[in-house]
């Protein structure tokens, strides 16, 4: 396992992971690097996107991105940290995830998994997620940065487990607050605004996570902040993700466990820390968050993976796990089973209890087809937000949201090429716009 010194050295904290391994057949494949270019000049574009981001400025986020490093297109960098920054943000407007050319494959797939996956078969997914979360007190869904569907799923587990006494949401993504007082008073303010604002966390300048966090509020929900700020991680990768890892634990200990101890509890969190065993594919040496919850606890988790086995995962394996996975798929949302016991294969094989596959997503009216399961209606964009020429991003706020929300939907519409459609929720929005240079 690696750690990006660009991602590093702009949010002063490990927070994604990477992994290195000698090129697969898929990386052979991958177009020619185009441009190289100095480390401070892409750590400080890095900075500058993420900042653009969390300010709601899409368009500078991403196409500003780009020029800021003089290139048109996300594959004339050779960076794969950067181009996964330009697609996270892409995605935020589309939906849609993207392929990272830049990036070979993280780790091997040893070929008894690909046969048990082979041989597997899809269960309804909620349903099976129901039925064993009956056994527990903590539910741990994990998700793909890259990809807003599995936000959209969060928001199903989440209904699916609020008639079962789930009323704790505990989230990654939520603002690192170091003192227990301070994180339950901005999370109260949080349920009394009933929606997330631009500076409520990571990752929320996504309107389907943002409203993944609005609609579970709505559900009844309590949010939980656990990320840790630190600033004496270890300069050792390994020991700082080790250190990351217990800090999480001992927060959910203390926000979660033990300051909600008669709730139910639905932890979402990004794909390794749902690992409840060590990682074979990285070595089988560091305990993760939720083995160490587990530990601290003595409850044992309902552990669920839906981000390895993505159409566009982002720790790659050097087999195309999804090809083969979404057949299996058919009518909604699957998990795997071979002679009624969980198959798990991939990154987190045999770290979870259940791994999740979504169908292939189709476009409708030029949106993905899982936006409508977020409650949503298709609606026309007003004639007088289309562009005459050029490309513009066309948002929808909630009206009664402050001027710090998220947007609840937003399109790219160029001109010259079919316009999608809004996806809106039974509410009155604002409009605004965002133009592309």
């Amino acid at each position: 396992m690696r750690y990006s010194s660009i991602i590093a050295a702009a949010l002063g904290i490990l927070f994604v992971p990477t992994s290195t391994m000698a090129s697969g057949p898929r990386q052979a494949a991958l177009a020619q690097p185009v441009r190289q270019f100095d480390n401070d000049k892409l750590i400080e574009a890095y900075k500058q996107s993420i900042s653009d981001a969390s300010h709601g400025r899409y368009i500078d986020a991403s196409y500003g991105l780009l020029r800021k490093l003089g290139v048109e297109r996300a594959d004339e960098t050779a960076d794969p940290d950067i181009v996964d920054q330009w697609a996270q943000v892409m995605s935020t407007m589309t939906g849609v995830p993207t392929f990272n050319t830049a990036k070979g494959s993280d780790f091997h797939v040893p070929q008894d998994q690909v046969a048990k996956l082979e041989a597997s078969s899809g269960e309804p997914a909620i349903r099976e997620i129901v039925r064993r979360a009956r056994n527990t007190r903590i539910v741990i869904l994990d998700e793909n940065h890259l990809d807003p569907r599995g936000r959209a799923f969060g928001l199903e587990v989440a209904r699916a487990l609020r008639p079962l006494g789930y009323t704790v949401l505990a989230v990654e993504a939520l603002k690192r607050v170091p003192d227990d007082d301070d994180a339950r008073q901005k999370t109260a303010q949080l349920v009394a605004d009933g929606y997330p604002r631009q500076s409520s966390g990571y990752y929320f300048d996504d309107p389907v996570f943002a409203d993944f966090i609005r609609q579970s509020i709505a559900l009844g929900y309590r949010p939980v902040t656990y990320e840790k700020i630190r600033a004496d991680y270890s300069k050792d990768a390994k020991v700082a993700q080790e250190q990351r890892e217990q800090d999480q634990a001992d927060n959910i200990v203390d926000r979660a466990v033990r300051a909600f101890p008669d709730a139910k509890i639905l932890i979402y969190v990004g794909e390794h820390h749902a690992a409840e065993r060590p990682i074979a594919a990285e070595g089988g040496a560091l305990p993760m968050m939720a083995g160490l919850l587990k530990r601290a606890t003595g409850i044992d988790p309902l552990t669920i993976d839906q981000a390895g086995l993505s159409p566009v995962p982002m720790n790659r394996p050097d087999t195309d796990l999804y090809k083969i996975a979404a057949p299996k798929a058919v009518g909604g949302s699957v998990v795997l089973m071979r002679h009624g016991r969980p198959v798990t294969v991939g990154l987190l094989a045999g770290s979870v209890d259940l791994q999740v596959i979504h169908p292939p997503v189709r476009l409708v009216q030029g949106r993905p087809d899982w936006l409508a399961g977020m409650a949503r209606h298709p609606a026309s964009i007003p004639p007088g937000l289309l562009r005459p020429s050029g490309t513009r991003l066309v948002q929808a706020f909630i009206a009664s949201e402050g001027d710090d929300a998220i947007p609840v939907d937003q399109v790219l519409v160029t001109h010259g090429k079919p316009v999608p459609m809004l996806l809106l929720p039974e509410a009155r929005v604002r409009y605004a716009v965002q133009d592309v240079p």
